[in-house]
């Protein structure tokens, strides 16, 4: 089941980001942190729970432009599927329904970041449809 994160989910989405990350000793995620999410109606943090254990995540973000009438464009980042159940189809079916939250709400694109060692979830993502090679990310931390 895909629901929106909430407060009590915090440890559980901790842990599957310090499977994501496993280099970044500083990962909190803390319960009024979700709720602050949750309350922001362009930003949408999903998790996939299964048999009452969540066993993915993904943050969906909405992001209003000035090029394209009112529609916004989507920023999909940190998605984590636990590795006991990777192959199942759980990334999938949240990638797909971030997909179509975006679509409702008119968003003319998403556009998603993956670490560059992280050939597997690139060939998952390209295997979604989505294009590595028309653009190129920059990041800069502050």
């Amino acid at each position: 089941m895909i629901r929106e994160a909430v407060p009590e989910d915090a440890l559980y989405i901790e842990n599957l980001y310090r499977m994501l990350l496993p280099e970044q000793t500083a990962i909190q995620v803390s319960p009024d942190r979700l709720k602050r999410i949750a309350d922001n109606t362009d930003s949408f943090l999903y998790v996939y729970e299964e048999e009452g254990t969540i066993v993915g995540t993904l943050h969906l973000h909405l992001c209003m432009d000035a090029l394209c009438d009112d529609r916004p464009f989507a920023v999909i980042e940190r998605v984590i599927i636990s590795q006991e159940v990777r192959g199942k189809g759980y990334g999938a079916k949240l990638m797909r329904y971030a997909e179509h939250v975006a679509t409702s709400r008119g968003a003319l694109k998403i556009m998603l970041s993956s670490a560059v060692t992280r050939e597997d979830a690139h060939q998952f993502y390209e295997h979604l449809g989505y294009n590595s090679s028309s653009s190129k990310l920059f990041k800069k931390y502050l």
